[in-house]
């Protein structure tokens, strides 16, 4: 048996190191000095001899050699346990929109607040466009070393049936963290419906099939989307109108340009409050404390249109394991912080929290939600 295998089959090495050696060193006949030393420079930074190494003395003049052999990568502490050396610089905190929305919002309210606990600073960066997809695509083919974190949104579950292909796969490249909170839309109408809730709009609706306009900050959003969703389950008939931004569309429902839309709860409170626009029911799983008068669209009689918009945490897909739990525990804690409830409930968000599988099942619920939208809508990006 050639001195190459019998030391392949005593010692476990690295395989770039012994196929480097074997080509180097063993098809000689000898070593010479001057090769070895420098087999030795090659390979000894950093590594760690193995308890067999003894065991090569019995090799004689090949003694350098197999202690060559004989060396294995020691694991360094960040290796064996990530959160050794981890934060040792500043994070990202990546928001898909412009400062004004509920994503930008979130982020700046959790990044100081996330900063404090891990002793590094968390920087908002907003990288809007395209939907939400340039941000996204940045974070999914960042490095997966926990500096760089994604604050996602319905967008990113939406984007999945709206856009024929993306230059990333959300399920593929990028982990759930945590879900952080919601938002609910609500179904408003303007001076001309005179409905004074959801049966009475509905039947309006059916009795006046395509004379209806309902307004949207733009297609493929959760406002046009909802709009949709609630031609579908209750089956009528109407017309929507996009508008660059939510102000536009709100302005256009004052105006009585549209007579309805489904609208951010965080948008449109004000307006309701004022009695400038009539707020039939929201669309979260349960009242906002907001509008304790205002019925959900369940208990109006639409199971299925439980949708809000939400704000949650995502990371590259390989970050390691520790550092995306680390992340999750210190989310957990800051979102149940009195001061961050009371900061989310001002634009009428409600804190809602989900551990990273479980943010994974609820997204996925998502995705299949905006898909028979999109299907049904026919709904292009912008």
């Amino acid at each position: 048996m050639s001195l190459y295998r019998t030391i392949h089959q005593q010692i476990r090495v690295d395989r770039t190191v012994l196929r480097w050696v074997g080509l180097t060193v063993l098809h000689s006949a000898r070593c010479t000095t001057d090769a070895c030393a420098r087999l030795i420079l090659r390979c000894g930074a950093g590594w760690s001899l193995l308890p067999r190494a003894s065991l090569i003395l019995l090799y004689g003049s090949s003694l350098v050699i197999l202690s060559c052999f004989s060396l294995v990568p020691a694991p360094s502490s960040a290796q064996s346990n990530p959160l050794s050396a981890w934060p040792a610089r500043p994070l990202r905190l990546v928001a898909t929109f412009p400062p004004g929305g509920i994503t930008d919002f979130t982020a700046r309210m959790v990044a100081p607040k996330l900063s404090e606990a891990l002793g590094q600073p968390v920087v908002v960066e907003n990288r809007s466009g395209s939907g939400g997809n340039i941000g996204t695509d940045f974070v999914a083919k960042s490095s997966p070393d926990g500096y760089t974190l994604l604050l996602a949104g319905p967008p990113n579950a939406i984007n999945v049936s709206l856009y024929p292909s993306l230059p990333f796969d959300t399920k593929r490249d990028l982990v759930p963290v945590a879900l952080l909170g919601s938002v609910p839309n609500v179904l408003v109408v303007g001076s001309k419906i005179s409905a004074r809730n959801v049966a009475e709009f509905v039947e309006y609706a059916r009795q006046n099939p395509g004379k209806l306009n309902f307004a949207s900050n733009g297609t493929g959003t959760t406002i046009q989307l909802s709009g949709e969703l609630m031609k579908y389950y209750a089956n009528y008939d109407a017309v929507h109108v996009p508008f660059r931004g939510a102000p536009a569309a709100t302005t256009a429902l004052l105006a009585g340009e549209v007579e309805f839309m489904f609208d951010s709860l965080s948008v449109s409170y004000q307006n309701i409050r004022a009695g400038k626009v009539r707020a039939l029911a929201v669309t979260s799983a349960q009242r906002s404390p907001l509008l304790p008068d205002v019925p959900t669209l369940i208990e109006s009689g639409y199971p299925q249109m439980e949708m809000s918009g939400w704000t949650g945490v995502m990371a590259p897909a390989a970050t390691p394991a520790p550092i995306v739990a680390r992340i999750e525990s210190e989310l957990r804690r800051i979102v149940a912080m009195p001061d961050l409830v009371r900061a989310f409930e001002k634009p009428g968000m409600t804190v809602q929290f989900l551990s990273g599988p479980e943010f994974g099942q609820f997204f996925d619920r998502e995705v299949n939600r905006w898909a028979l939208a999109v299907k049904f809508s026919h709904a292009q990006p912008d």
